[in-house]
C-alpha cells in the first residue's frame, strides 16, 4: 500500500509525500493504483480539479475526521452515463471522512463491484448525494445526507450491497429504489423528507431497523416493486411515522411483521402478520401459575437396570473408566461411550473429549447426520448463502435439513459456526424423529424458529422447576422429548436451563436418547433423564365436592389453568383481564384477525403482554377508548361472556334470539349493544349462574370458578370438550 498525500496547500508538481504535498485530488488520481490511500488535508478541492473525479479500483480517498474536506463540483462523463456527477467510485474503491457537494448535479456514482462510501457527508446536491446503477454492491454506511434535490441515495437496475446506519435530512426522498434494486437497508435515520423512502419498479429490498419521521409518505411503494417488511421469524423493527401516510403502498399487496406502523396513515394494500419469535422472558401460556414440583430422583439412589433410581447416589452415576482421559468419571461417559463404539463421536488428538466445550450448529448437524443416516428426507432442499460447496460439513447440512432437522434462517444463512442453546437441540431432535408436525430452525437463534406442534402434552413440563424460561415455540416439542425419556439434564433433572449453550457432553447424551427412542441404541440407566410430569389438580381450597370441579380439573390437565404459589386455586376470587387472556390462548390457540394494538399500561416485559395481544389480535378481548388494557382489572361476567362469542364467532352458531334473555330476571341489566352476544350465549350453555339460577348480574366482577365453567362450555361447542351437566347452567328450550 502506498500514500499519496494532497493539501490546497501543495504543488502537483511535488511528489505527494507528507512534506510535499500534491495540490489536486486530479493529480493524485492519475498517480494512483490498487491499494493507494489518498490522505486530503482539510480544504476545499474545486476550481483547479478535473471533473468528475474519478477513484479507480481499489483506490482510497480518506479525509481528516477532525476537521472537514470539502469536495465542490462535477460534470457529466460516459462513466456516470452522461449525468452530471462530483466523484465515480470504481470496484472496492472507497471514500472515506469527506464532504461532497454537487449544486448542478450529484456528488458520487458508482455503477461496478463493492465500493465503500463511509462516514462521508453528502450537502446541498441538486439532483442526489449518491447515486448507484448497474450490478454495484456498494457498502454505503455511517453517511450524513442533507439537502439533496431529488434523494440522498438513489439505487437502481440491479444493485444489492447494504445501506446502513445513515443519517438523512431535508432531502425530497431520503432514499430511492428502482428497477430490480434489491439492497438491504438497516438502520438508517430519515427525518424532514417530503419522502422517507420510495421503491418503483420491480425492487425488492430488505428494509429492517429503519427509523423514518416527519415525513410526508414515510414509505411509498409503486409499480410491481415488492420490498421485504419483516417476517414473523425475522421482524422488520422499521418506525414509519408520518404527517399523512406510514404506508403508502401502489404496488402489489405487502405484508408486515414486527413494524411500527399506524393503520389509520396507510394507504393501500397491507396485511399485517404475528410475530412468531418466542421471548425468552415470556412465560408460555400453559405453564401459567405455580404447581409443586415432582420429585426427583432421590439423592441416595443409584439406577438399576431398568432405568429406575432404588439404591444408591446419583451424584455416584459415572462410568469408572473410558477411552478418553478426560471423561474418566465423568457423568456422560456412559452416553458419549456408546456413540464412540459407534464411531458417531470422535475425540482430540491429545486424548480428551472437552465434555464441556460448546457445539456449534454444524458440529450439531454433523452428529445427527451421521446418527441418522437412513431418516427419510422430509424437506426439500434449501440453498444457505453462507455454506459453500468446500465447507467441511456442507454434506452433512444438506441432509439434516432435508430430513427436518434443521433449517436456515429468513436471509438465507444458516450461521454454521454458530453456537445453540439446549432448547434448540431438543426441538431439532424432537422434530427430526418425527415427535413433532412441522419443521422448525431448533438451531436457530431464538429470533428464528417456526411454529410447530410435537404432540408433546405442557403438563409433562411441570417437572423443571425453570420451565417459564422454556420458549413458547418449543414447549410442545420439548414436552414430547421429555415423555419419551430424549432430555438429559444434568448435575439437577429438574433444571432444564434451556437458554444455555449445549455442550459437547450435553449434545451426544440428547443424541444417544433420541437413537434409543427410535430403537436404535440400548436404553442407559441414569438418573439425569427427568421423568415427565402429570398435572393433577390438587388444591388445598379445591375438591370434587366443588360446583366447578369437573370443569376446572381437565383444564388443569391439559395446561390451561394452574393455581398460586400456596397450592390454592382460589375459585371464589375474581379473575384479572390478563389471567383471562392466558387462559383464552392455551384454550384455543386463536389465529390473528386484525392488526396489533400496543395498550399503554401494558409493558414488554409484563408476563401477559404476548398472550394479551394474541387474544386482542384473535379479536376475543380488547382495550378501552383510552389505549388501556387494565390487566389486573377483574373481569366482569359481562366481558367474560362477550369475549367468547366475539372470539369463536357464535352468532354464527346459534343466531341470537331475544326472548333467550328471558331467563334472566336482571335482565335489563344488560347493555343494549351486548345483547345479542348475550342471548347467543345462554342459547349455547355459556351461562352459569349461583347461587341465584335468574340472576345473570352481568356487571360484577366474575369469579376463576364461572370463568372456568364458561370457557370449559365454549370449548363444549367448539367439539374440543366432552359435555359436563350442571345445575348451574342456563338451559334454553
Amino acid at each position: 500500500m502506498s500514500v499519496v498525500y494532497v493539501s490546497p496547500s501543495g504543488q502537483d508538481q511535488h511528489e505527494g509525500t507528507a512534506q510535499f504535498p500534491l495540490k489536486t485530488l486530479t493529480r493524485a488520481l492519475q498517480e494512483a493504483g490498487p491499494g493507494t490511500v489518498i490522505q486530503v488535508a482539510p480544504g476545499t478541492y474545486q476550481a483547479a480539479e478535473q471533473w468528475p473525479l474519478v477513484v479507480p479500483a481499489g483506490v482510497t480517498v480518506a479525509g481528516s475526521s477532525a476537521q472537514p474536506v470539502m469536495i465542490k463540483g462535477g460534470a457529466a462523463s460516459s462513466q456516470s452515463n452522461s449525468q452530471h456527477v462530483g466523484v465515480v467510485l470504481g470496484d472496492r474503491a472507497q471514500i472515506r471522512n469527506i464532504t461532497l457537494t454537487n449544486p448542478q448535479g450529484s456528488g458520487l456514482f458508482t455503477r461496478e463491484g463493492a465500493a465503500l462510501v463511509v462516514n462521508s457527508r453528502f450537502v446541498d446536491c441538486l439532483q442526489h448525494g449518491v447515486i448507484v446503477s448497474d450490478r454495484a454492491r456498494p457498502f454505503i454506511s455511517n453517511n450524513e445526507f442533507v439537502g439533496s434535490g431529488r434523494s440522498g441515495v438513489q439505487a437502481n437496475d440491479s444493485v444489492k450491497g447494504e445501506i446502513r446506519k445513515n443519517r438523512f435530512e431535508q432531502n425530497l426522498t431520503g432514499i430511492e429504489l428502482t428497477g430490480q434494486a434489491a439492497p438491504l437497508v438497516t438502520d438508517n435515520q430519515i427525518a424532514s423528507s417530503q419522502y422517507g423512502i420510495v421503491i418503483a419498479g420491480s425492487a425488492r429490498p430488505v428494509l429492517r431497523k429503519n427509523e423514518v419521521t416527519a415525513s410526508q409518505a414515510a414509505l411509498h411503494t409503486q409499480d410491481r416493486a415488492h420490498p421485504d417488511l419483516g417476517h414473523p421469524q425475522d421482524l422488520g423493527h422499521n418506525h414509519f411515522q408520518s404527517t399523512r401516510h406510514d404506508l403508502r403502498n401502489e404496488s402489489v399487496p405487502l405484508t408486515t411483521a414486527g413494524n411500527q406502523i399506524n393503520p389509520v396513515r396507510v394507504q393501500g394494500s397491507l396485511r399485517y402478520l404475528a410475530s412468531q419469535i418466542p421471548d425468552e422472558m415470556a412465560v408460555p401460556p400453559v405453564l401459567l401459575g405455580n404447581v409443586a414440583l415432582q420429585p426427583g430422583p432421590p439423592s441416595g439412589s443409584a439406577p438399576d437396570a431398568s432405568g429406575d433410581t432404588e439404591s444408591g447416589r446419583a451424584e455416584g452415576f459415572h462410568t469408572l473408566d473410558s477411552r478418553f482421559n478426560d471423561l474418566v468419571g465423568h457423568w456422560s461417559a456412559p452416553f458419549v461411550e456408546v456413540l464412540a463404539e459407534k464411531n458417531l463421536v470422535k475425540g482430540f488428538i491429545d486424548g480428551t473429549f472437552q465434555p464441556d466445550a460448546q457445539v456449534t450448529r454444524a458440529q450439531f448437524a454433523a452428529l445427527v447426520a451421521a446418527a441418522f443416516p437412513d431418516q427419510p428426507a422430509t424437506q426439500p432442499l434449501l440453498r444457505f448463502r453462507d455454506v459453500s460447496a468446500s465447507f467441511w460439513a456442507a454434506q452433512a447440512i444438506r441432509q439434516a435439513q432435508t430430513q427436518g432437522f434443521i433449517s436456515g434462517f429468513p436471509d438465507g444463512s444458516f450461521r454454521p459456526n454458530a453456537p445453540m442453546t439446549r432448547v434448540q437441540a431438543i426441538v431439532a431432535l424432537a422434530n427430526g424423529v418425527s415427535f413433532a408436525d412441522g419443521p422448525e430452525d431448533a438451531l436457530g437463534d431464538d429470533d428464528s424458529p417456526e411454529n410447530g406442534s410435537s404432540g408433546g402434552h405442557s403438563e409433562s413440563l411441570l417437572v423443571y422447576g425453570d420451565r417459564a424460561q422454556i420458549p413458547s415455540y418449543a414447549v410442545e416439542p420439548v414436552a414430547a422429548a421429555t415423555e419419551r425419556q430424549m432430555v438429559v439434564s444434568y448435575p439437577d433433572p429438574s433444571q432444564l436451563r434451556p437458554l444455555e449453550p449445549i455442550t459437547r457432553a450435553e449434545t451426544t447424551a440428547l443424541v444417544h436418547q433420541a437413537l434409543v427412542a427410535t430403537g436404535s441404541a440400548e436404553r442407559i440407566a441414569s438418573p439425569f433423564i427427568p421423568r415427565a410430569a402429570i398435572a393433577s389438580a390438587n388444591f388445598i381450597d379445591l375438591s370434587e365436592r366443588h360446583w366447578a370441579w369437573a370443569f376446572i380439573e381437565p383444564m388443569v390437565k391439559q395446561g390451561w389453568l394452574s393455581g398460586f404459589r400456596d397450592g390454592s386455586f382460589q375459585p371464589e376470587a375474581p379473575m384479572t383481564r390478563a389471567q383471562f387472556a392466558a387462559l383464552l390462548v392455551g384454550a384455543f390457540e386463536p389465529t390473528p384477525q386484525r392488526p396489533p394494538q400496543r395498550f399503554r399500561d401494558v409493558e414488554d416485559s409484563f408476563w401477559a403482554a404476548g398472550v394479551i395481544q394474541q387474544a386482542y389480535r384473535a379479536q376475543f378481548i380488547s382495550g378501552f377508548p383510552d389505549l388501556t388494557f387494565d390487566p389486573n382489572f377483574p373481569l366482569t361476567k359481562l366481558q367474560a361472556l362477550l369475549a367468547l362469542v366475539s372470539g369463536l364467532k357464535l352468532q354464527t352458531v346459534s343466531p341470537p334470539q331475544r326472548r333467550s334473555l328471558q331467563a334472566f330476571s336482571d335482565r335489563s341489566d344488560i347493555p343494549q349493544y351486548a345483547e345479542n352476544a348475550i342471548a347467543t350465549a345462554t342459547q349455547l350453555g355459556l351461562v352459569f349462574n349461583r347461587p341465584n339460577l335468574a340472576e345473570l348480574r352481568p356487571n360484577r366482577a366474575t369469579t376463576r370458578a364461572e370463568v372456568s365453567a364458561m370457557v370449559y362450555q365454549a370449548l363444549v361447542v367448539d367439539a374440543k370438550m366432552p359435555a359436563v351437566p350442571s345445575p348451574d347452567r342456563i338451559v334454553v328450550n
